[in-house]
């Protein structure tokens, strides 16, 4: 029998066979490289025989070997899929209009252009439906594509200065179907939300608020032999912390208090409806960071131009970092992993997620990018009022988007 994984539509044998039915379909030829054992970083790269830009498109899975080498093929996918459906659905809409926006107004970016002489800005147009409170989206295209700036479509005139440092390209996923792309694009917003606030109190405000680390007993077995995994794959211990944030929506980060890559203190993120799927994404993304900066040089070069590139900000050097020591206000606690509910149908677990959203002042708006003739689906999803800070640590300058005490 096949086993189907939390927040998948088929098997993992079936998923895959998706996947390079869509590359078969499209002439498209891919090399796969396996970092570490048994938990591992599956690079696969994409031999595009149409494309002339000569950009090299590689997508990273994690995981055991199976599951790190179909997720690296879905990555790859959408890692060329993305910035060309985001850039085809991009249109022109009055500044004045977008900019004030109910849903926008309080965000930083958006502060940051509002004294913009621009008459046109590009936006990517999102429909209302129940879990948005029945209002529709006009988004910046330059905040869901980082490439986008660099190069936006004729006739938007807008100035991005120092808003496009808050550019990411968070909230774009592959699946299978619409509704299981749209749910770990959903997901993975909220991940990185609830990562750059976690931050944020910790790293740059030095907030009081507690520290909640993960009681290693109170995970449930298969939880466990991954950690264990995972720690024998990297050579050194694994604790795991509760980042969850205002959103009821499980967040956790994987650290290794005796490991750096550059001098930083990498983490992995995961986010789930199930507490151990989100805890058993981060142990693996942890993984997937100390073994593809070990088979490749240029990785950990990017870590050293991260540091580099912040040294004169020491307190976001620190945030990049992320040293968990004496120095902080907020008091470790020990707390247990929260027990997974009953397994959701997909598009009732959409719903609830987009709800959850909603309901913590939070709302999300999702878009479907792309879907091939057998189902390899491409969405998007935005949430406004995003915490963007976690681009600090990718080397990024920037400051959060809101105060923590």
């Amino acid at each position: 029998m096949k086993t189907i994984a939390p927040e998948r539509t088929l098997s993992l044998q079936d998923a895959e066979s998706a996947i390079d039915q869509h590359f078969l379909s499209e002439g498209i030829h891919l090399t796969l490289c396996r970092y570490g054992s048994p938990l591992s970083s599956t690079v696969a790269t994409l031999d595009i025989p149409y494309d002339s830009s000569g950009k090299e498109c590689v997508g990273c899975g994690k995981g055991y070997e199976a599951e790190a080498r179909v997720g690296a093929k879905y990555e790859a996918y959408e890692h060329y899929m993305g910035p060309l459906r985001l850039r085809t659905f991009s249109a022109l809409q009055s500044f004045a209009s977008v900019i004030t926006q109910p849903a926008l107004q309080s965000t930083l970016p958006m502060q940051l252009l509002r004294h913009s002489s621009a008459s046109q800005i590009a936006v990517l147009n999102f429909e209302a439906d129940e879990a948005s409170g029945g209002v529709e989206l006009l988004y910046p295209s330059f905040l869901i594509n980082h490439q986008y700036a660099n190069e936006p479509i004729p006739g938007d005139d807008t100035d991005y200065g120092a808003a496009r440092r808050y550019s990411c390209g968070t909230g774009v996923a592959a699946g299978f179907g619409f509704t299981e792309a749209a749910i770990h694009a959903a997901s993975e917003v909220i991940e990185r939300h609830s990562i750059g606030r976690f931050i944020a109190q910790h790293f740059f405000y030095d907030s009081k608020e507690p520290i909640r680390k993960i009681i290693l007993e109170s995970m449930p077995d298969h939880l466990l032999q991954t950690l264990r995994d995972a720690e024998v794959t990297i050579g050194a211990s694994i604790e795991v912390f509760n980042a969850t944030s205002q959103i009821p929506y499980p967040v956790f980060i994987a650290y290794c208090p005796d490991k750096a890559i550059a001098d930083v203190h990498v983490i992995g993120g995961g986010c789930s409806l199930y507490p151990s799927h989100a805890a058993a994404r981060a142990i693996k993304e942890l993984v997937q960071q100390y073994k593809v900066a070990e088979g490749i040089e240029h990785v950990t070069q990017e870590w050293t131009k991260s540091t580099d590139n912040l040294a004169q900000q020491p307190r976001l050097l620190r945030c990049l970092r992320m040293v968990f020591d004496t120095h902080q206000r907020a008091k470790m606690t020990l707390c247990s992993l929260p027990q997974d509910p009953e397994r959701m149908p997909l598009h009732q677990h959409l719903f609830h997620l987009k709800t959850a959203c909603f309901k913590a002042g939070h709302p999300l708006w999702t878009k479907e990018l792309h879907t091939s003739a057998n189902q390899v689906s491409l969405a998007c999803a935005v949430m406004p009022k995003m915490e963007r800070f976690s681009i600090v640590s990718l080397g990024g300058k920037v400051v959060p988007c809101y105060t923590y005490e």
